[in-house]
């Protein structure tokens, strides 16, 4: 059966046009991207169906010349196009800007020695053949952990190779292959209501464990359903979905509200580029910058500095001009460099396990979305939308009223006060990992939807 094939070569050969019809006293920097993907679909009654995506590489070329530079959006860049596309952009030369420095020093050691080859975050490859088997088991171990009334109505397998090529005139020449596995599962009431999903990813299929995804998709059922009592207790747990729903937003935030007032935690924020069970795990970033581990907000509440070639987010440590940390992220549509985040999760707390954090009676949050309404980015204030549901020990037996939370992001950080081990890593802009984790709902405002 088809497997997904390295293209880099491609890439590496429009970028190598581009330098090729450079002019005397130009310079210029390319990179490409592009992210492959099969996925096989499996309903209840076992049909199945196989769907490939193999979109073109796209990103940038960086062109400059006599001190100033110019960003050109090169989607679908081929070897043929390169000499059109600097053709084409450099009448614009006056919309440009002056060059960034260049010669900033990069915050972490290269990912692969000197004249190594392509950075991988795994060299195995899943058998679809093998896997379209499995799909049965998979769908039995995920129904498992179902209650009555709850059933698998679908299960899609899919595998990902993501693809980033790097070249600028002064010689430098990168590339990622970074490749995973992703089970989605889909659970409906017996009537074929409230249907629900949830997702894992992991380097192989063998590293995901469907009975715990049947765990979440259970109480995530519960949750969506109609009426529920009031929650009035003080603390709540959330499943890893919904934690990594709650970090993607609280990244997204501090990216363009640092930190200002910090708070003890009892956790950390890390940001892992190269993680390579991680969803957007990269060695380099859009500018060819290293990426490499930082503590994003430490557990004394307070914000690192990231800096790209023309961004520095300080938060209490204001180092301009900082080492370059590797979170450049091509933004096609602003047609510009913005600043991102890899790979996001919290440290574990010790002695924290999923299943102790479920014990006894709890409040399980299943999904955590951000209210527009209510969200003051220009201010860094936050407000979710909580569905959950009452569980013991991890199974669920009612469904809860929706909770509104509000607060700043270091707000929400504070209120984290046990978080147990990284279940899965999510896709999206910002790849963020989901665990369980404990919330005192003391430490930010809420209250009960309809209550």
């Amino acid at each position: 059966m088809k497997t997904l094939q390295r293209k880099a070569d491609q890439a590496f050969a429009a970028a190598d046009s581009v330098q090729t019809a450079l002019l005397p006293g130009e310079s210029a920097a390319v990179f490409l991207e592009r992210s492959a993907r099969r996925r096989l679909v499996c309903d209840a009654a076992g049909k199945k169906q196989l769907l490939v995506e193999e979109p073109a590489f796209s990103g940038f070329v960086r062109l400059e010349h006599e001190g100033r530079e110019l960003y050109l959006n090169a989607s679908r860049l081929t070897a043929s196009s390169a000499a059109r596309l600097l053709a084409t952009g450099r009448p614009l030369f006056s919309l440009g800007s002056p060059a960034a420095d260049g010669g900033r020093p990069n915050a972490h050691p290269p990912a692969r020695p000197a004249g190594a080859g392509a950075w991988c975050t795994t060299g195995d490859r899943l058998d679809m053949g093998a896997a379209a088997s499995r799909t049965g088991a998979l769908m039995a171990a995920v129904g498992s952990a179902l209650r009555p009334g709850q059933v698998v109505a679908g299960i899609h397998v899919s595998d990902i190779l993501r693809e980033a090529v790097y070249l600028d005139s002064p010689g430098t020449r990168l590339e990622d292959q970074a490749y995973g596995v992703e089970i989605t599962a889909v659970v409906v009431g017996e009537d074929g209501s409230a249907m629900v999903s949830a997702t894992r990813y992991a380097r192989t299929l063998d590293d995901i464990d469907p009975e715990e995804l049947g765990r979440e998709l259970a109480l995530l059922h519960m949750a969506s359903a109609a009426g529920g009592q009031p929650y009035t207790g003080t603390s709540v747990v959330l499943t890893p979905s919904a934690t990594a729903a709650l970090l993607r937003a609280l990244a997204n935030t501090v990216l363009l509200n640092p930190v200002v007032g910090p708070a003890a935690l009892a956790t950390s924020l890390v940001d892992e580029g190269p993680r390579t069970d991680g969803y957007g795990a990269r060695s380099f970033d859009c500018e060819g910058t290293t990426t490499g581990t930082v503590e994003f907000i430490g557990r004394d509440g307070r914000q690192h500095t990231l800096a790209s070639r023309r961004t520095t987010l300080a938060g209490h440590e204001r180092r301009v001009p900082a080492p370059l940390t590797g979170h450049a992220w091509w933004n096609p549509l602003k047609n510009f460099p913005l600043m991102t985040a890899n790979n996001v999760s919290l440290t574990r707390t010790a002695g924290t396990t999923a299943d102790g954090l479920l014990a006894d009676e709890r409040c399980v949050v299943t999904d955590a979305r951000t209210l527009g309404v209510e969200e003051f980015r220009s201010g860094g204030q936050l407000a979710f939308r909580l569905l959950a549901a009452r569980a013991t020990d991890g199974v669920p037996r009612a469904a809860h009223t929706a909770l509104t939370v509000e607060g700043s992001a270091v707000d929400f950080l504070a209120s984290i006060t046990q978080v147990g081990d990284t279940v899965s890593y999510f896709p999206g802009q910002i790849s963020a990992g989901g665990a369980y984790l404990e919330m005192d709902l003391t430490r930010i405002t809420s209250k009960a939807i309809g209550s």
